[in-house]
């Protein structure tokens, strides 16, 4: 049986459902999200769980834009899901006779204020040692540090990603879990694509525009089905590991063993400790902690902290593949976040394919993509994503 509808999107992350969203705000009727497995699967839930500008980005000029843009979609989503997106206070500890580091600090913060503008949680300031030992027991050792307080905003990002495809639902969504597309061909005047489902029934469905927010996944997807690849990309693997409460009322950034950045941060009533940078080339389906991974972090804990941390003490460690375009010469940890995408075209529509993203900004890449989407199908309405009765209010 063969069913039509305008548009079909690929994958069930906070960029599909984000897409599906943004499209029904706009008035669409009968766009249809497909994911093989359940919302949230992959990436979307296996975040540091930051909704923030990142502040590390500005070492690159080229990155303030994305940081400018990240730093007034937290604030917009701190307005339309309060009881999901919450502010966060961060602390930077840095040694008192560092002086390079502790202007270059104090010129980022400076500058991170200035990009949020309106959207300012609160000015960045430099707190007593007894200040930042009551936010964070952990930095006991620091005594002969400076601390700098800074604020960003955190989530469940599994929660949103559902909170969105909920809202995108009200407004005639249709989500589909389970529910794996297979296969696509290009029919000139549309395409068809074949979705199989957890029985093993198959669905034929037509449709004029095709947008691939499979992530890691998108690619193989794109070569399986004789499709060329509009940007080579890698997996850079993440990994976090989950202690009980170390007693954290603030998160703390600090520098790893190799001098890259990870956080610490009170997260549901535990301590959640991230992230690696690693190249990925294996089964994406199967992503796994690795010892070496875990030895890592917890190195890296007892460097900045001067604290022992036991592997027996991890309660959980989880592991998520960011899919980035590959930039030639340039490490993953400054590998840029920023999104592209690539299309396909026929007589009546496309195949977008994404890449990139980041969480924070998932709202503002999906309104992109809509207006690609509602352009070449002569749709003038605008997207509502950004007003809240387009949101589904709490449970």
């Amino acid at each position: 049986m063969k069913k039509k509808t305008p548009v079909v999107i690929l994958g069930g992350g906070i960029h599909g459902v984000g897409v599906l969203h943004d499209l029904c705000s706009r008035g669409y009727s009968d766009v249809s999200l497909f994911e093989k497995a359940e919302l949230a699967n992959g990436t979307s839930s296996q975040s540091t769980k930051l909704i923030h500008g990142g502040l590390r980005y500005l070492e690159r000029p080229s990155q303030i834009p994305l940081v400018y843009e990240c730093l007034h979609e937290r604030s917009l989503l701190l307005k339309l899901v309060p009881d999901l997106v919450k502010p966060i206070e961060l602390l930077i500890p840095v040694q008192q006779k560092n002086l390079g580091e502790l202007l270059k600090i104090k010129i980022g913060l400076s500058m991170y204020d200035f990009l949020a503008g309106r959207s300012l949680i609160a000015k960045h300031k430099v707190l007593s040692f007894e200040e930042a030992y009551e936010r964070a027991p952990l930095l006991k050792n620091k005594t002969d540090y400076r601390f700098y307080s800074y604020w960003d905003a955190q989530t469940d990002d599994k929660e949103l990603v559902k909170r969105v495809a909920e809202s995108a639902r009200n407004l005639g969504g249709k989500v589909h879990e389970f529910s794996e597309v297979f296969s696509i061909k290009d029919q000139k005047n549309h395409w068809e694509l074949k979705i199989r489902d957890s029985k093993g029934r198959e669905t034929h469905v037509e449709a004029s525009y095709v947008i691939n927010c499979l992530g890691p996944w998108a690619n193989d997807f794109l070569k399986n089905n004789n499709f060329s690849v509009p940007y080579k990309a890698e997996n850079n693997k993440g990994v976090h590991l989950l202690f009980e409460d170390l007693g954290l009322k603030s998160g703390l950034l600090l520098k790893a063993v190799d001098q890259r950045i990870f956080f610490v941060l009170p997260w549901n009533g535990k301590t959640l400790v991230g992230t690696t940078e690693e190249f990925f080339d294996g089964n994406q389906d199967q992503v796994t902690t690795s010892l070496g991974e875990k030895e890592y972090l917890l190195d890296s804990l007892y460097q900045s902290l001067g604290i022992s941390f036991a592997e027996k003490k991890i309660l959980k460690t989880f592991a998520g593949l960011r899919w980035l375009v590959v930039e030639e010469g340039r490490s993953l940890s400054l590998t840029s976040r920023e999104s592209v995408w690539g299309q396909h075209q026929n007589q009546n529509g496309f195949v977008l394919t994404l890449y990139g993203g980041k969480l924070t900004s998932y709202r503002k890449l999906c309104e992109k993509i809509g207006n690609l989407v509602s352009k070449s199908a002569g749709v003038s309405a605008p997207t509502k994503t950004h007003i809240r009765e387009s949101w589904k209010a709490p449970a």
